[in-house]
């Protein structure tokens, strides 16, 4: 327990502002500083003018209250404080700033603008009129990265939230909305830093979170807005999409529909796994996923988008938010999706094992039915200031098919697996503000999940592996988990201390079967697994922060866990240290130390072989061993938005003290992979960006790297150890226009190698890419992108092109397009992959060139 006693006065400030005509002025800058010009607290007015500001006060000096507002004159009030508890109703009347000039010059608005700890960025000011999506918009505009996935970080952070006009309508999967909200509604995207959408957090803690939030145009306010546009072109390719939002004060709703057969997947548009920055972040939702052992949808390859997915997709996604009053909020979105899609590919695999070397080349045609139905509902509750309680509900289902018939050296091989997933999760949240410097953070929280699947293999090499007759082999595959948990946090804050102290208990059971079979044989010895695991922990943590001067701080925390698992006792250790040090405007540096340990996953403790492939089995180890590791990491940023001007590097260092290692061995017809326990392993990864934007050139450049350094040991047949080393470094630089004229481009070149070293064997590969964009405006209302993209890699090279012809009559609601896709009809293209111990080569098909002429409609 750490404990410290508070001096300081306790100070509350409530208050409304309101201009000469009395009516209630909202987002007005409020501010208390010291007489050292310190500040002590800010807030903005609300829509009813009103402000509430806490803070404390070591001193009986006065203290300054400060009002602005754009447009209006600032007003100051200085206060003498006595009392250990002062409330203080204080109102102002703003008066609207007037300027007379002896001459105008007509300019446009300010590009960038800062306002605490907002930036605005008005879009029209970094786009060239022909972004189709807000995505395109992002992906232009300083402080933003979109990532090759779609998600989307904002100074150098991933993004907590896409809010749009304030509001998070589709919570984890806005990247349906950033690529499908047409790109003519945005007028404005705010990033928002420190952001925490919990008020009481707000008040207790410095957050480090970003958010992102789209200011539409006003024409799309208060009114039902959207757009609908459908195509057809040769080769029988078709889209249709529909887009209907509404926003207003009291509820605001977005819709998407979207069908095609082009290689926009829909379920490529759902959140994918969330890496943790912040790996002593206390308030994070527990949601575990089941797993599945046999896969064939991994096969498929996104690596070209429409060029090489062969689908049928529908999309049907809804997100809402209305306001009950201003103590209730519910929000909620339901999103379906099916996804049907094919692609056709002739792949070498290789092992490297030692002096050993296994070499398997295939043909196969692939098939994947993939179908998601995924809903959240959520309420936010404040009954006053002390409390805010929010409560979250989903469910995910996904039921999805694969299949591939495979020639392996004149065999004929067939695969198919049927797989049905759910999960169902339920979050309760409740904050409260015992006083001025301190609050209590309840989470009480349920999660379910199962999965069930079943694969056919059809492989003669499976026949000479088990004395059977039969064809066709089985595997059932079941896993399913309950757990249920509490978490409560006393939250503190004492002058410049920050300490959050929490207690958890949860308990968790979980079962994971899998079996071989025929239809004569019921199962296979050494084929079998069936482990319950049931799991009951009790942990304490404490993490104590100590504000520095200009947004520095230091952070340590330590959690320690007592883990009942299977009857056995394990006390966990992890611990995290921090330093950021804010160097005003020459950036931020943040470096940390942390280290965990932890149990392994299910996976890891099966104890015989399952199937993963008709070429691969996999199993875990008998003995379950902690999982230690040190993390450290070195951090720089800078983001000077305001002159276009941004730097973000990273060193990210893992040590593997305790955990498990692959336990190899190999025929001419089969991988077996097994763990055994070691305490080596060393994983380095480092990354540089750096963006400019030239004012006055009108140009921006972005030169970009990534490293990955990774050293593990390997087992051969329990005896002989390896040492399994990969490296792949990846140079891009870039450069784009936003000329006024009627030419703009956008250019640059990426430089990728891998290599793989395993005893004495080594592979390696490069792949260059080249790639040149051109937009050009044919008068008003006829415009043309083409993209270019160069790959040249070993000794092959690709050429790809596309274009896309706009007509937009101008003031017209209307559009028509004809995009021209794949325009040299390039036919197939290569993949190459170093993974573990394992080389990679892929030919894939590609979809050939064809037209696709699309009419769209706004309103």
């Amino acid at each position: 327990m750490i404990s410290a006693c508070n001096y300081a006065q306790e100070i509350r400030i409530t208050g409304t502002s309101y201009d000469k005509q009395s009516k209630p002025l909202e987002t007005v800058l409020v501010q208390v500083r010291n007489l050292e010009n310190e500040v002590l607290d800010y807030t903005y007015t609300n829509d009813s003018g009103n402000f509430e500001l806490l803070f404390n006060n070591n001193d009986d000096n006065p203290i300054i209250i400060e009002a602005s507002s754009l447009g209006y004159t600032s007003q100051k009030r200085e206060l003498h404080i006595k009392k250990e508890l002062v409330i203080h109703d204080i109102d102002f009347i703003l008066e609207e700033k007037t300027e007379f000039l002896k001459e105008v010059l007509v300019e446009g608005h300010q590009k960038i603008r800062i306002s605490s700890d907002t930036t605005f960025i008005r879009v029209s000011q970094y786009t060239t009129d022909n972004e189709q999506t807000v995505e395109d918009i992002l992906k232009r505009l300083p402080g933003i990265e979109v990532l090759e996935d779609g998600s989307i970080k904002a100074h150098g952070k991933p993004i907590e939230s896409l809010l749009i006009e304030g509001e998070n309508l589709l919570d984890d999967n806005y990247r349906i909305l950033s690529k499908n909200l047409d790109a003519k509604t945005l007028e404005e995207v705010q990033i928002l830093d420190n952001y925490e959408e919990n008020p009481i957090f707000k008040q207790l803690s410095n957050s480090e979170k970003v958010a992102l939030n789209l200011k539409l145009k006003h024409e799309y306010n208060y009114v039902l807005f959207g757009n609908v546009s459908g195509g057809y072109g040769l080769k029988d390719r078709y889209e249709a999409a529909m887009t209907l939002g509404l926003l207003r004060k009291k509820i605001k709703f977005l819709e998407f529909s979207n069908l095609n057969n082009i290689g926009d997947k829909g379920s490529r548009l759902l959140q994918s796994e969330k890496t943790i920055i912040d790996l002593s972040q206390m308030f994070q939702k527990i949601e575990k996923k089941p797993f599945t052992i046999f896969s064939i949808d991994q096969q498929e390859e996104d690596v070209f988008n429409s060029r090489s997915v062969f689908n049928n997709s529908m999309l049907h996604s809804l997100g809402a938010s209305t306001k009950f009053n201003e103590k209730l909020t519910l929000r909620g979105d339901v999103n379906i999706i099916a996804d049907k899609t094919s692609q056709d590919y002739q792949a070498l695999t290789e092992y490297f094992t030692g002096n050993s070397r296994s070499s398997f080349f295939e043909t196969s045609t692939y098939a994947n039915k993939n179908r998601i139905a995924s809903s959240e509902i959520e309420f936010k509750f404040s009954p006053d200031a002390k409390n805010y309680f929010s409560n979250t509900v989903s469910y995910y289902s996904n039921p999805h098919e694969a299949s591939n018939s495979i020639i392996l050296s004149d065999q004929a091989i067939s695969q198919n697996n049927e797989i049905t997933s759910e999960t169902f999760y339920n979050h309760l949240e409740h904050s409260y503000l015992l006083s001025k410097s301190s609050g209590l953070y309840n989470y009480l929280y349920f999660g379910y999940g199962n999965s069930n699947e079943i694969a056919q293999i059809i492989y003669p090499g499976l026949r000479d592996l088990f004395p059977v007759h039969e064809n066709s082999f089985y595997q059932k595959v079941g896993n399913r988990f309950t757990y249920y948990g509490l978490q409560s946090t006393l939250i503190s804050k004492y002058n410049k201390w920050e300490n959050d102290l929490q207690l958890q208990v949860h308990n968790e059971t979980e079962s994971a079967n899998s079996r071989l079979f025929t239809e004569t044989q019921p199962n296979f010895e050494g084929y079998s697994n069936n482990l319950e695991i049931n799991d009951f922990f009790i942990g304490f943590s404490n993490s104590l922060k100590y504000k520095l001067k200009n947004d520095s701080y230091l952070k340590g925390s330590l959690a320690l866990k007592e883990r009942w698992f299977n009857n056995k006792n394990y006390l966990l250790n992890n611990s995290d240290f921090t330093f950021r040090h804010k160097l005003k405007q020459y950036g931020v540096i943040r470096l940390s130390y942390t280290y965990k340990e932890e149990l392994p996953g299910l996976k890891f403790l099966l104890p015989a072989y399952a199937i993963t492939s008709y070429q691969s089995f996999n199993s875990g180890s008998d003995e379950t061993t902690k999982l230690k590791n040190s993390i450290f990491s070195l951090n720089y940023s800078l983001y000077n938005d305001l002159k276009g001007f941004s730097i973000n590097s990273s060193l990210l260092h893992t040590v593997t003290h305790d955990g498990y290692a692959s336990n190899t061995s190999a025929n001419e017809n089969f991988i077996f992979n097994g763990l055994l326990p070691t305490s080596k392993g060393h994983t380095t990864l480092a990354n540089l960006a750096f963006t400019n934007y030239f004012s006055t050139l009108q140009l921006a450049t972005n030169l970009d790297t990534n490293q990955s350094f990774i050293r593990s040991p390997l087992f051969l047949d329990q005896t002989e150890e390896l040492s399994l080393k990969n490296y792949s470094g990846t140079y891009s630089f870039s450069v784009s226009s936003y000329f006024d004229k009627w030419l703009n481009f956008s250019s640059g070149v990426q430089y990728r190698f891998s290599k793989s070293e395993i005893g004495p064997n080594s592979n390696e590969f490069t792949t260059t890419k080249v790639f040149a964009d051109f937009e050009t405006k044919l008068g008003q209302s006829l415009k043309v992108n083409l993209n270019n993209e160069f790959y040249f890699q070993n000794n092959e090279e690709y050429f790809f092109s596309n274009a896309e012809i706009l007509f937009e009559p101008k003031e017209k609601r209307w559009s028509a397009s004809l995009t021209l896709n794949n325009l040299l009809d390039e036919k197939e293209y290569l993949i190459q992959r170093i993974s573990s111990f394992k080389s990679y080569q892929k030919r894939i098909n590609l979809v050939p060139a064809y037209a696709l002429l699309k009419l769209k409609y706004r309103f």
